[in-house]
């Protein structure tokens, strides 16, 4: 396995090198779940699926348990290879505009706060999102389109005793910035608990898991303006120790991450500029 980039974390190196995500042997299949389950964010590069093939793919090797996506009815006005039921298409497909619902990305967040209320499904799962990038655009100011990470083991590692010990005792309620700014959508997305501090199921290491920044403490249901500071003072500290893996974009790139392990956020581009077209898919590990 060999860095995509050259930087401080154990985040981002590139695995199955010259491999066909639909066509992987078990062993191929057990290496990039190990790769993952060590790394917190992995890529394959040079894939060339459609949206069915990358379904299945998920399928095979992490299970059935997918959320979310588009109808089973296509979209004539999108390419059929780009439709799949639990596969949401990012970007602008269907030509160049404003791109305004994926400002919500460009926060830093994790995607396990946009699970649906499901029996059995507890907040410290194993939810695995995968982002396949077909077309990408140019980023910010010339620069290359990126993806962020930040490594939330590694930032409950370099807290000091005392407030890792704090940080143990409490939990915090979480939902996703889409839905909590807007009072107006119907949703069962709920807002879940989840402890600051979790172990993970398979390493046992233990993380923070901090949401986003709506995110509130519980004991502080009553003080919003105290529970903002608090999550915002956190996350300063997390910043301050913990270096940035930036992930950047190659068409053909499919990139991995565990939403236990790492907090995320795009970087914006412009869609009045840039065509971008992107494969998203979730699926909870079934271990």
């Amino acid at each position: 396995m060999t860095p995509i980039t050259k930087h401080q974390s154990r985040l981002g190196v590139e695995v199955l090198r010259g491999c066909n995500l639909s066509s992987l042997t078990n062993l191929e299949s057990r290496e990039l779940k190990e790769s993952l389950w060590k790394h917190g964010v992995v890529v394959v590069r040079q894939q060339q699926l459609t949206a069915q093939q990358l379904k299945e793919f998920a399928k095979e090797t992490f299970g059935d348990f997918m959320f979310g996506g588009p109808p089973k009815t296509l979209d004539p006005d999108i390419s059929p290879d780009l439709q799949s039921q639990y596969v949401y298409i990012l970007g602008n497909p269907k030509g160049l505009f404003p791109d305004t619902a994926q400002k919500y990305a460009w926060q830093w967040h994790h995607d396990k706060d946009g699970l649906p209320r499901t029996e059995g499904l507890d907040m410290n799962a194993l939810y695995v999102v995968m982002l396949y990038g077909i077309e990408v655009p140019e980023g910010e100011n010339g620069q290359p389109h990126t993806t962020e990470f930040l490594d939330m083991i590694e930032a409950y590692n370099n807290l000091d005793h005392q407030h890792q010990q704090q940080l143990e005792q409490m939990s915090m309620y979480h939902s996703p910035p889409m839905f909590s700014k807007n009072p107006d959508v119907d949703t069962d997305i709920p807002r879940k608990v989840h402890p600051i501090v979790s172990t993970h199921k398979v390493t046992g290491k233990k993380g923070l898991y901090l949401g986003s920044d709506t995110a509130i403490a519980v004991g502080m249901e009553d003080r919003p303006e105290e529970a903002k500071r608090f999550w915002q003072d956190l996350f300063a500290t997390v910043l301050e120790c913990t270096p940035i893996y930036s992930h950047v974009w190659q068409p053909g790139d499919i990139i991995f991450w565990d939403n236990s392990q790492v907090m995320h956020r795009g970087r914006p581009y412009d869609a009045t500029k840039y065509k971008r077209i992107a494969l998203r898919l979730g699926v909870v590990d079934k271990g």
